[in-house]
């Protein structure tokens, strides 16, 4: 794709109007809890301080299953735009550790300045999007191995699956699912939703829309260790997506009972 096809495709992309005047989504905090972290995206550039937009290190770019994968990450598919922030696939081929991947795709991580640990409810509002071989997710890892790792909700393949999933990795790399979740008379996909999860030292269990999944929660010794928040928009190797197809994050908070507050 030519460098002026792909800045027509990204400036289409940024000024579609991707959410209803008005529209905030259904939180879903424990009563009496206080926000302690909030990023509602309203600027015009991703706030550095918060978020790394490529993994980094010697992991810079790499895809998070290279072997499944054909997207790697890359920062400008990051943006802020239009109060959300938007992560987008694009056809730009690239060899990163003697792998080479078809597409170029968005990602951010929360740094150490913001880790989480239990108590804390952590939610975002996203527009995930139905796209074939697309493998959108929010989730929490830990900020230096893996596993343990919490997934709040992705579509493992978002062209055919029209509800989320919810899946607990134990540090002894055992999983609860991954588990769909959510009303099945509703697809999830191409329209703004609110997903979260109240992690506890007994449990983690999934929010959407403000309303709790106890039926696939994670229960027992769930980790405490430090995690990041994660946003990511990958792909599948084998499929085709349409070049920019785009996952909408419009806000990310953070709640912690208020004795932890502050």
């Amino acid at each position: 794709m030519g460098v002026g096809v792909t800045v027509l495709v990204l400036l289409l992309v940024l000024t579609q109007p991707w959410q209803p005047a008005g529209v905030r989504g259904v939180s879903g905090p424990p009563s009496g809890w206080a926000q302690v972290f909030g990023d509602e995206f309203t600027g015009r550039k991703l706030d550095a301080d918060v978020w790394q937009p490529d993994r980094e290190g010697d992991l810079a770019g790499i895809p998070f299953n290279p072997g499944i994968e054909d997207a790697w990450f890359d920062a400008a598919n990051v943006a802020v735009a239009d109060g959300s922030l938007v992560l987008t696939v694009e056809e730009r081929r690239r060899t990163l550790a003697g792998r080479t991947y078809g597409y170029s795709s968005g990602m951010v991580q929360s740094n150490a300045a913001i880790a989480l640990r239990p108590s804390r409810y952590v939610e975002a509002r996203i527009r995930f999007p139905g796209c074939d071989g697309c493998w959108p997710a929010f989730w929490l890892h830990p900020l230096d191995r893996w596993p343990p790792e919490i997934d709040i909700a992705e579509f493992l393949e978002s062209g055919s699956e029209s509800q989320p999933h919810f899946n607990y990795i134990l540090p002894s790399e055992e999983k609860t699912g991954p588990d769909m979740y959510g009303d099945p008379d509703v697809d999830h996909r191409d329209e703004f939703h609110t997903y979260g999860a109240l992690w506890e030292d007994s449990r983690v269990v999934p929010y959407l829309d403000g309303r709790p999944y106890e039926e696939v929660a994670a229960t027992g010794n769930v980790t405490d260790l430090p995690m990041m928040i994660i946003l990511n928009l990958s792909v599948r190797g084998g499929y085709e997506p349409e070049a920019g197809a785009h996952m909408l994050v419009d806000w990310v908070r953070v709640w912690a009972p208020a004795e932890q507050a502050g």
